[in-house]
């Protein structure tokens, strides 16, 4: 694996829903594989804070 440019496996855990919902993504796109898709993602996506602190319930 030293020759490898990726040599760092990352492993985790979803529910059947959670897969669900990753495969349907993945079919907007033109990723085929879990892992180029995965780390797409995790470098180019965005996350969204919503500050609803001063929301009443």
């Amino acid at each position: 694996m030293e020759n490898r440019k990726r040599n760092i496996q990352m492993k985790f855990y979803v529910t059947e829903e959670e897969k669900r919902l990753i495969d349907e993504k993945m079919k907007q796109l033109p990723i085929k594989q879990y892992g180029a898709y995965f780390r797409k993602m995790a470098i180019d996506g965005y996350i969204l804070v919503v500050d609803r602190s001063d929301t009443k319930l």
